[in-house]
């Protein structure tokens, strides 16, 4: 090579290496900042050392190992020769011995980097950490006896080790090989393949670690018999512990065996023994890894299999109610009898609860209350004040509401309009309002605030800079006087706005000038971004909730701490988190969407896997008690967590292994939607105060009702308190099973078989968009009673308007403009139970105008009017018609 061409070589790989080493380091660099200006510099380097000390440790490890077999190939190696030809004149030159080595050093470095990428890059080298300081269990499994957190933590780095070490001597056979093959130790001669002494010893090294590390890792895996069983429910069964664990024991010692008989057979240079040994392992790997469990199973355990697994489904009902803190629930009997209170007392108890639901709401706010396209709200919250219940939700900028000639960099990322939200709007939940909802906080410059408004919502600082859904990056100039946030990083120096610029790829920052000294970056806006930086090791609640908190807004965000390596538990798939076995609500963060401060609550000290990462992480979690008294009023039970709960609970309610086994009594979660004939969505648990059975006072709750499964009749009602002083506790109230009690999607036919509300629903979605809201549910006088929002919106207009309250006892329903006429309508004088609930759709209503025997001619001509007013857009008069009609019906049937 010459000179010039070898100097642009050397050039090219130095800048290559340097853009990529610039890159770590801008990386490094952007990251410091910001975990010190949020306070937790602490955990960044943590989590750096430990993942650059292990990955280099096992880096070497792994170059040594390659280095080490190469280095014996490269002995074998005589003089290398390059021939170069000048002219009519070839000359030969040998290759220094140092360029030899110095290669195959690369050659080992490189490789031992990438393999320590493979098993231990990102956040898996915080495994070994968790594995060295994990927090006891203090309950052993009962098959091996082993603390829990061996399973958790010990066994998951055992594992990774192994593989690691494994992958490692698989690539050091592969490089040996190719090796041997080309300084001619292995070679192919007279039509086969030949192999010198020495390459065929160094070989059979290195094939019989690979059966060792195999042997080894079909012993170490023999645990994880407890994860992934086949027994009833995915858990550890007859077979495992009879079948599977022993096979798993001998195919280890076979593969030690082999490993030992391929060596012996190589130094005798008798094959015999090793193919033997081979085969031998081959076979009683698939007749013991697959023949015999198969056998066991199907001769063994499914002529007897309860007798033969009941021991495995105690096990399993245990460990998965330990799992997922079922094993906390307290059940309680309730003794259902059909209500019968004072009216007045029935309207008391559901006006605790609340009225709209979110979707519609959203809907309202986003066309009534953005205000400017560049606005949105992303969803609505449930939350209390007090006593008071409220939805709530933030205004966040959205950049593509922008026009498109608006959509600059300038506008995105500076402009002071743009790189915030503004403000929230927040309504009354309980309040009956026909049409739109009532606001006890709305608009923007200024900020009006209803004069019934509770004290504690007072909104002083609107803007709002982190958010759900808020990505870019925003520059704050001093000169804009804007409020700085506390987590903004100041653009102090030159270097610092040449990293920015480089880690988002974006020249602009570097030639805008007056940044330097004169502004503050923010980034990292999307809360859910925020705090996976910080604890990417817990698995974060997809739903942020905003809380006004002394004068400004918050935001609360749930975490879990799980695991899939928990022992015996069933596995459950959780939408947006993964498969799991072990799931508890341990950690409350708070964000500040002024500032960007977070904070890490423990709220479940007592969880293992989270004393765990206390103890990795000492600065990283603050104790409950620490959270200010006046947010702890607005911590809530997460809606994820408790479906996820209620879904085991339908199943594992059951107390004894035969009732589980027979399936006799399992529940589900109802769907809601099917009698309309729209689309089928699972009931979502809802936040509302309640009277708890035996209770003088109302509380703030989280409930979920159960069905029997493949049917539609309640069997039970899950509650969780969201209350302080009592947050967590979780009653189950079970229903008697010799009765038949509606659930929400019996109601829901009720309501669509009405005679007197039909005719309204079929008008309704000829002109418009009918949607029934979520039944709640409330227990009163012993018996269940069902209130369902109605929403209306015309054709064209996409703003749900509240137009009727349906209330129902299980057996009789009634709509009305207000709550206490539809609770008279069911509870009043001359109320008359409705037609049996049926799978089976209604009877067609008769034509409007077709008198018949049974609809006198007086209601036809109303319903008629009605159907008129609608069609004209008179809601007013629709509403007055159908008021006349339901009393003309009503003093018909009396």
């Amino acid at each position: 090579m010459r000179t010039p061409t070898r100097l642009l070589v050397t050039l090219g790989l130095a800048l290559l290496v340097a853009l990529i080493i610039g890159r770590l380091l801008v990386g490094v660099y952007t990251e410091l900042l910001w975990y010190n200006q949020v306070g937790y510099a602490s955990v960044f380097w943590t989590r750096w050392v430990t993942a650059v000390s292990v990955r280099a440790v096992m880096a070497v490890l792994a170059a040594a190992v390659v280095f080490g077999n190469l280095w014996v190939v490269a002995r074998r190696l005589g003089p290398v020769h390059v021939r170069r030809r000048y002219g009519n004149l070839e000359i030969s030159e040998q290759i220094p011995r140092r360029l030899v080595l110095t290669g195959i050093t690369i050659t080992a470095l490189l490789a031992g980097w990438w393999l320590a990428s493979i098993k231990y890059g990102g956040g898996m080298s915080l495994n070994l950490l968790t594995a060295l300081r994990r927090a006891p269990w203090g309950v052993r499994d009962p098959l091996f006896g082993h603390d829990l957190s061996f399973y958790t933590f010990a066994l998951p780095a055992y594992l990774q080790l192994i593989d690691f070490l494994l992958l490692t001597a698989l690539w050091a056979l592969i490089l040996t090989i190719l090796g041997y093959n080309l300084v001619g130790g292995i070679r192919w001669q007279q039509n086969r393949i030949t192999i010198d002494h020495g390459a065929r010893m160094h070989s059979v090294l290195l094939f019989a670690t690979l059966l060792l590390l195999i042997g080894l890792r079909f012993w170490v895996s023999r645990y994880g018999i407890l994860l992934h069983g086949t027994g009833i429910n995915g858990g550890v069964g007859y077979t495992d512990v009879h079948a599977r664990l022993p096979g798993d024991r001998i195919i280890a010692v076979l593969c030690m065996v082999t490993a030992g008989l391929v060596v012996f057979s190589a130094l005798r240079e008798r094959w015999a023994p090793a193919v033997a040994s081979a085969v031998v392992l081959i076979v009683g790997s698939i007749a013991l890894g697959w023949a015999y469990p198969s056998f066991v199973q199907k001769f063994r355990v499914d002529p007897n299999e309860f007798a033969l697994e009941e021991p495995y489904i105690r096990w399993n009902i245990e460990f998965t109610r330990r799992a997922y803190g079922l094993d906390r629930v307290q059940r309680q009997a309730y003794t259902y009898r059909a209500p019968n209170a004072d009216p007045q007392a029935i309207v008391n108890e559901l006006k605790l609860a609340p009225i709209w639901d979110s979707e519609p709401l959203q809907t309202v706010y986003n066309q009534l209350q953005a205000l400017f396209r560049y606005y949105h709200f992303n969803d609505v919250d449930k939350d209390r004040y007090g006593n008071q219940q409220v939805a709530i939700s933030v205004r966040e900028f959205l950049p593509t509401g922008l026009s498109e000639n608006a959509r600059t960099w300038q506008n995105i990322h500076f402009d002071p309009t743009y790189i915030r939200g503004m403000g929230a709007v927040v309504s009354p939940a309980t309040v009956l309002s026909e049409g739109e909802p009532p606001m006890w906080l709305r608009n923007i410059n200024p900020l009006e605030r209803a004069a019934d408004t509770p004290p504690e919502i007072n909104l002083t600082e609107t803007a709002v800079y982190f958010g759900e859904t808020m990505d870019e990056f925003a520059v704050i100039r001093n000169s804009t006087r804007l409020p700085v946030p506390q987590t903004a990083v100041p653009l102090s120096s030159f270097p610092r706005v040449a990293a920015f610029a480089w880690r988002y790829g974006d020249k602009n920052l570097l030639f805008t000038g007056g940044l330097v000294g004169e502004s503050h970056i923010i980034y990292r806006r999307r809360i859910t971004d925020r705090v996976r930086a910080l604890a990417p090791f817990l698995v974060w609640d997809t739903d942020p909730y905003p809380v006004i908190h002394r004068g400004h807004i918050v935001w609360m965000i749930d975490a879990y701490t799980a695991s899939t390596m928990f022992p015996i538990a069933r596995r459950v798939d959780v939408p947006d988190l993964g498969s799991v076995r072990y799931l508890k609500n341990s950690v409350k963060a708070v964000v500040d969407a002024v500032s960007g401060a977070v904070t890490l609550y423990a709220y479940d000290a007592q969880d293992p896997v989270l004393r765990t990462y206390a103890r990795v992480f000492p600065t990283l979690f603050r104790p409950a008690s620490e959270l200010p008294a006046d947010l702890q009023a607005h911590v809530r039970y997460p809606v994820m967590y408790l479906r996820e709960q209620a879904q085991l609970l339908g199943q594992y309610h059951l107390n004894t292994a035969d009732a589980f086994y027979r399936g006799e009594d399992v529940w589900q979660l109802p769907s809601t939607g099917e009698s309309a004939g729209t689309e089928s969505l699972e009931f979502n648990p809802v936040y509302q105060m309640m009277r708890m059975p035996g209770a003088a006072e109302p509380t703030y709750v989280l409930s979920a009702p159960f069905i029997a499964r493949q049917r539609r009749n309640m069997t039970a009602m899950l509650i969780v308190q969201n209350e302080p002083e009592r947050y967590g506790e979780l009653t189950l109230l079970e229903l008697p099973r010799n009765q038949l009690i509606a659930g929400p999607g019996q109601v829901e036919t009720l309501v669509e078989q009405d005679a007197a509300i039909r005719p309204n629903l079929t008008l309704w979605r000829q002109s418009g968009q009918v949607v029934l809201g979520r039944p709640r549910i409330m227990p009163i006088d012993s018996g269940f009673i069902y209130m369902i929002p109605l929403f209306l919106s015309a054709q064209g207009s996409p703003i749900p308007e509240l137009q009727r309250i349906i209330v129902s006892d299980g057996t009789r329903v009634a709509m009305a403009t207000t709550l206490e006429d539809a609770v008279n309508g069911v509870f009043g004088r001359g109320a008359t139970p409705a037609a049996a609930p049926s799978s089976q759709p209604a009877a067609r209503p008769p034509a409007a105008g077709t008198p018949t025997g049974t609809v006198p001619r007086r209601a036809l001509e109303l319903l008629d009017q009605a159907e008129r007013a609608l069609q004209s857009g008179d809601y007013a008069g629709f509403g007055r018609y159908m008021n006349e009609l339901r009393q003309y019906l009503r003093t018909q049937q009396q």
